[in-house]
């Protein structure tokens, strides 16, 4: 918690538009903080020129000043440059032999149709597993949580196959496709597609480090995560 929690708690309550009548008993407890704690995070904001108080008879009177303002807009301003714009993540890892689950599920013509009508090439029979370092494992939450370009998940012959996030991506500079499936086992796995063989296209064997380019897209107003369903890939 910090003054700037406090300032946009204010702007949430209205103090933006006008004046609102609030004790610092009240702020605490929609801080989840003490009373004496609110009011040390109102008289800093004070004295920082963000927030006006007038005391009256009833209570005292709140509203968030020019300064407090472009404080928000400011920090707006930053949010939006991080999550609306579209960026390139890099990350490295090392060639890893799968279970051959990948040829399986690159074998179901529903997962080949959508991949071909959102990226405009039908997979390679497989996929290349690339274990990537500790350091960048937050990656893979990242890519979990989206946005990406969504994979259907459907069911065939008695089985569920589950929807996936994907991500146009390049490995060692070839072109590609990572795929993430909504309910996996891996914590530092990704599974890279292509309309080639990466293997035999970049001479690949187990163990060689690759280098992995991500492309992250900007989030959108209205995105939502994906639906918690389909079988589990391990």
């Amino acid at each position: 918690m910090n003054s700037v929690d406090v300032l946009l708690k204010l702007a949430q309550l209205g103090a933006i538009e006008r004046y609102i009548n609030l004790t610092t008993r009240e702020l605490g407890e929609l801080l989840g903080t003490s009373q004496q704690s609110a009011s040390l995070y109102l008289q800093r904001l004070e004295k920082e020129g963000c927030i006006h108080r007038v005391r009256r008879n009833s209570g005292t009177s709140i509203t968030i000043t020019k300064e407090g303002l472009e404080t928000i807009q400011g920090l707006h301003g930053l949010l939006r440059s991080i999550f609306e714009t579209s960026r390139t993540i890099m990350v490295k890892g090392n060639v890893s032999r799968g279970l051959g689950e990948g040829a399986y599920y690159m074998s179901q013509k529903q997962y080949v149709q959508q991949i071909k009508g959102h990226f405009g090439f039908e997979p390679f029979g497989g996929t290349l597993n690339i274990v990537i370092s500790p350091r960048d494992a937050p990656v893979l939450e990242l890519l979990k949580k989206g946005p990406g370009i969504i994979v259907d998940g459907f069911n065939t012959q008695g089985r569920t196959f589950g929807t996936c996030l994907c991500y146009p991506c390049t490995v060692n500079g070839e072109k590609g496709v990572i795929m993430v499936p909504r309910r996996s086992v891996h914590v530092s796995t990704i599974e890279v597609v292509s309309e080639v063989k990466f293997r035999d296209r970049l001479r690949l064997g187990d163990g060689d480090q690759v280098e992995v380019m991500i492309t992250y897209p900007a989030y959108e107003l209205g995105c939502s995560a994906l639906p918690d369903q389909g079988q589990t890939r391990s």
